[in-house]
């Protein structure tokens, strides 16, 4: 499980491609208030060594830090696993939590429809293992 904490060094991590240690503490110190540099070494220690969300280079005599996995990915597993933990899986209740805590605008309803009518669209749309493999007429 990733923390609050581990999080915002992800975040830094991303904005920036690459990062030392210090290079972390400081973007920490200006978006999430101040944190000690053995703090931040410690996290990204137990975020490479027991939960292998980053990964490390040695440039000079610095240990430059990656994360490794892109933030797509590690939103769409994050939210996998809360949707699994808190609703039990059930989508229909996150929208409706989801909706209730922050209700849309008309425009951002609209944008919802969008993205679900695109959701269901690559839903049903053939996949290329699927695709048949008959040369076409011509």
């Amino acid at each position: 499980m990733v923390t609050d904490r581990e999080l915002e060094i992800l975040k830094v991590l991303w904005s920036r491609g690459k990062a030392s240690v210090r290079e972390v503490q400081e973007d920490l110190n200006k978006s999430a208030g101040p944190v000690a540099y053995s703090t931040v070494q410690t996290l990204l220690n137990i975020m490479e060594d027991k939960k292998g969300l980053v990964r490390h280079v040695v440039e000079g005599r610095t240990f430059i830090f990656i994360a490794k996995k892109s933030p797509e990915r590690t939103i769409r597993e994050l939210t996998q696993r809360f949707v699994d933990r808190v609703f039990d899986g059930a989508l229909d209740r996150v929208m409706v939590a989801l909706l209730d805590s922050n209700p849309p605008s008309p425009a951002e309803f609209d944008k919802l429809r969008e993205m679900i009518d695109e959701a269901q669209r690559n839903l049903n749309a053939p996949k290329a293992s699927e695709a048949s493999t008959e040369p076409l007429p011509g």
